[in-house]
């Protein structure tokens, strides 16, 4: 199973309603709106493979990461606890969708989420981004 939207965008709104006044295509949704919205389908599929570009990035990391925060700060306005937030949801959905997924594997990595969440800190902190 896929870690895209829904389940991962989709849980993201359901557990915490207020991050989707960030998003202004889904603004005023219904839950029954949001779920089957193909919009939302495609931002999950660009979480999740900008998480996967990441994680197989080697001496790129540094500029994906720059970049993604660059659109997220400058042209999106997100404030960067939102990646703490969505780093919970994909743990949770993958624990709830995978089964090999257990708590070595959980731990693992929310220590690698936690890893690029600083990184984008420092990168937001550069680019003079203040939440």
């Amino acid at each position: 199973m896929a870690l895209t939207s829904p389940p991962c965008v989709f849980s993201l709104f359901e557990t915490h309603p207020d991050v989707q006044k960030l998003f202004p295509k889904f603004v005023g949704l219904s839950k029954e709106q949001l779920q089957n919205n193909p919009c939302v389908q495609a931002h999950g599929e660009i979480v999740v493979c900008k998480l996967t570009e990441i994680l197989k990035a080697n001496g790129e990391r540094k500029e994906i990461l720059k970049a993604l925060a660059e659109s997220h700060a400058k042209q999106h306005k997100i404030p960067l606890v939102n990646f703490q937030i969505i780093s919970e949801v994909i743990v949770t959905v993958a624990a709830e969708k995978l089964d090999s997924f257990g708590p070595d594997v959980q731990t693992a990595l929310k220590n690698v989420l936690k890893t690029i969440q600083i990184d984008l800190g420092a990168c937001y902190e550069e680019l003079g981004f203040k939440e």
